[in-house]
């Protein structure tokens, strides 16, 4: 299998975190390049969305993005982008529409009623992705002795 281009979704968790760590090493080993997506809800204002305010809420995430998400491997090309919708939907249409091959989601690992309520967007990404998903809950071993 080769892999060109791994999408690394973030919410800006120690989960997003983790998932970065993996997607680093695994770009590393590839020589794959790394997307990092932030999806988000725009919240209408009063009653109707408007551009302007979305294309600023746009350009905050991905400020906020590019601070505090960056390979850890310098040699790494890693580029930013926002989508608009729920989090599993965007995440699968972005991996489709530019051919992903791979994606790495940090999970909060939320079982039980909190995973009933709440929904689980890595399990989503899983069951609906074409491409291989890896799925990190935190942070291992692995990494943590290295």
């Amino acid at each position: 299998m080769i892999i060109k281009r791994i999408l690394c979704p973030v919410d800006f968790s120690e989960f997003s975190h983790a998932a970065n760590e993996y997607t680093s090493m695994l770009a590393k080993s590839t020589g794959a390049r790394i997307i990092y997506l932030h999806t988000y809800l725009p919240e209408p204002l009063y009653g109707s969305p408007s551009l302007f305010d979305a294309s600023q809420k746009e350009r905050q995430i991905l400020k906020k993005m590019e601070e505090t998400y960056a390979p850890t491997i310098k040699e790494i090309i890693a580029s930013y982008t926002v989508e608009f919708g729920t989090p599993a939907d965007c995440i699968v249409h972005y991996a489709n529409e530019y051919e992903i091959d791979m994606i790495v989601i940090g999970t909060h690992g939320r079982t039980g009623l909190q995973r009933v309520v709440m929904g689980s967007v890595a399990e989503a990404v899983v069951r609906k992705a074409d491409c291989p998903v890896l799925a990190i809950k935190s942070q291992s071993k692995v990494l943590q002795e290295s």
